[in-house]
């Protein structure tokens, strides 16, 4: 009797059938990797992920690329599983057995995410969402999963045997991978000039600890430190007058994180590295060109203490650069640089990418590790800021008393400011209250007086640790409240006192690169555009660019870009910001229109008569995005588009 189609490609444990059964095994191996990766290529794709900001052909070359890995070890598991059967005849059905276990379990992890994705999607239910007992449920579906992708991949041999010799399949699959590897090898470098580790290690025992620290969402209008009438910042005030470098009129580079930290690391401007919102990331010599990758080459010891959501540098693809970040050892994923030599930045990227999403929802479902949603953080979840926030002030203690013979650079990113909403443990302004409205003032102030205490602590510890005389501290923020443009803290304490004073006119994060490395003796790099602030005070006509996202390309559900939404030819860019002096000049990118502003609390304001006129605003607002690569509409040249005047914030 005939066997049927199920009979034929479910099988039971018959005997394997003669014929170069390891070469029909590798080409099942190559199948399952191939559908896996081209299903997690779909979903990175077809929603907002770093994929969105790349071309059709970078997006095909991932699709082509990134089974290679797999299918390199299909081979190499091949040739082993076919000596030993060999050697050991009798084994071999047990050895295809047991190798069908890795093209199995490829099979069953894709329909694990397939499913997790399909469920979360329509229901928003999903392993990250389950609780308790249930999480176990994925746990078994996951290893039912593996049961039928390893039947699956059985029956699929046996029809590849049962049809005759697939020589020439094998063969095919082979000249295909070499091609595909060919054309890796050609365009899928990493760019050169990538910095070399360790370069002048013989530094480190001169140089000082970094300890840069980029609290959320702080505006120096809120901080006494700046004159504000409330004491919120106590420990600040004390210790700054006359023993640090006071920047009275700083400013960030974008009004996110992602791009403001990003933009603060690498001392250039969001315009010019294309990252405003994630999840966009640093493409290309970008990635490798940042000042902890500087760092690094003088013997330092890079940690990086951040949310994952958007300010974490291993998410934000900066190679090279710490050696830790949020947990994550940089030499647990030294293969992705590894990778990225041969199969390109980007195709690394995903299957790290792609490795994390696996990981982190079997662990879930095992019990081992609670998956963890980033976004949440950084949205009305104040419950766990205070509680991931008490963890990084932990992990930069011990990092502080730690024994060691180099250096430290630790970039510290607090949320306790972030809002919209506050909650401190000990109200002094908001008395206890209930707050009612977003981002109310005596709840804000309080959560700014908790974060003075916690730079108590920190300089406490680092006293403690005889530390204090060997660290540059550098306070700033990454935007002001309510991601607002207007003034944020911009302190450094070098030490000894050295370079105490005040900087009047303005200054911004682009500039800490560059004065942190002028310090150490280090010649700032071309690529930097900031200025060191050692040199004296900035030209009082320099204009200070800030950008902000298109909120309308925006998914917040997700607190993603959505590809589907961004329009050449700004993209997700949807505003540009100059500030020179105490006048600001936005450019609204959707509809062409320059809006004036003056900044709230500015202690060196432009005199009657100064600088920049509306249209010669205009005009160096136009010629920055122009030289950023920028095709800005014909029509705007001609077009007159001023904005009713308005404060700043």
């Amino acid at each position: 009797m005939k066997s049927s189609f199920f009979n034929r490609w479910i099988p039971r444990f018959q005997a394997v059938p003669e014929g170069p059964v390891w070469g029909a095994f590798w080409i099942v191996s190559v199948a399952a990797a191939i559908f896996g990766l081209s299903m997690e290529w779909v979903f990175f794709a077809t929603k907002p992920s770093f994929m969105s900001v790349l071309t059709g052909w970078e997006r095909a070359q991932i699709l082509m690329l990134s089974p290679l890995p797999l299918i390199a070890v299909s081979a190499a598991v091949s040739i082993l599983l076919g000596v030993a059967g060999r050697l050991v005849s009798r084994a071999r059905g047990a050895l295809v057995r047991i190798g069908m276990l890795g093209p199995g379990l490829i099979l069953a992890s894709s329909f694990l995410l397939l499913l997790d994705n399909f469920t979360y999607t329509l229901f928003r239910i999903g392993i990250q969402t389950a609780t308790g007992f249930w999480r176990y449920g994925y746990l078994a579906v996951f290893g039912g999963f593996w049961w039928w992708g390893w039947r699956i991949g059985m029956g699929v041999l046996r029809g590849l045997l049962a049809r005759g010799n697939p020589k020439r399949l094998v063969l095919g699959l082979a000249g295909l991978g070499i091609v595909a590897g060919g054309i890796g090898l050609v365009v899928g470098r990493s760019p050169e000039g990538e910095p070399a580790e360790g370069a002048e290690a013989g530094h480190e025992n001169a140089m000082p600890n970094i300890l840069l620290l980029t609290p959320d969402g702080v505006s120096a209008e809120n901080l006494s430190v700046y004159g504000y009438e409330r004491d919120t910042t106590p420990f600040v005030r004390a210790h700054a007058e006359g023993q640090a470098l006071i920047c009275e009129n700083g400013f960030a580079n974008a009004t996110t994180s992602g791009g403001s930290i990003a933009s603060l690391l690498t001392g250039k401007l969001p315009t010019t590295t294309r990252l405003y919102y994630p999840p966009e990331i640093l493409m290309g010599p970008a990635a490798y060109e940042h000042l902890p990758g500087i760092l690094r080459k003088y013997g330092y010891e890079n940690v990086d203490i951040s949310c994952r959501q958007n300010a974490d540098a291993f998410d934000l693809n900066m190679l090279n650069s710490f050696h830790e970040a949020n947990g994550r050892l940089e030499s647990s994923s030294r293969w992705r640089l590894v990778a990225g030599k041969w199969l390109g930045m980007h195709t690394a990227y995903f299957l790290e990418s792609s490795w994390e999403r696996l990981r982190d929802r079997v662990l879930h479902a095992a019990g081992v590790k609670d998956f963890e949603s980033s976004y949440d953080e950084v949205v009305d979840k104040q419950e766990l800021t205070l509680e991931h926030d008490g963890e990084r002030l932990d992990r930069l203690l011990r990092l502080i008393r730690a024994d060691r013979r180099r250096p430290f650079f630790a970039h510290v990113h607090f949320l306790w400011t972030h809002g919209p909403s506050f909650y401190s443990p000990n109200p002094v302004f908001s008395k206890k209250g209930q707050q009612q409205e977003p981002f109310e003032r005596d709840f804000y102030d309080d959560a700014i007086l908790d974060l003075d205490g916690v730079l108590g602590k920190i300089t406490a510890a680092l006293a403690a640790a005889r530390q204090l005389d060997r660290t540059v501290i550098v306070l700033s923020s990454d935007h002001g409240r309510r991601w607002g443009s207007g003034r944020i803290p911009l302190i450094f304490w070098f030490p000894g006192g050295a370079h105490a004073g005040r900087i009047r006119t303005n200054a911004q994060n682009l500039d800490v690169a560059p004065t942190l490395l002028a310090y150490l003796g280090i010649p700032q790099p071309e690529w930097m555009e900031g200025l060191s602030l050692l040199a004296g005070e900035p030209p009082a006509d320099r204009p200070v660019f800030n950008t902000t996202a298109n909120s309308g390309v925006v998914d917040f559900t997700t607190g993603l870009v959505d590809s589907s939404r961004t329009k050449p030819p700004f993209y997700s860019l949807g505003r540009l910001t100059a500030t020179i002096g105490n006048r600001t000049f936005a450019l609204d990118l959707n509809t062409g229109n320059v809006a004036t502003g003056v900044v709230e609390g500015h202690t060196q304001p432009v005199g009657e008569g100064q600088g920049p006129s509306l249209a010669e605003a205009r005009e160096f607002l136009f010629r920055h995005l122009e030289k950023s690569g920028y095709k800005l509409p014909a029509s705007w040249r001609t077009a007159g588009g001023e904005s009713p005047a308005k404060g700043t914030r």
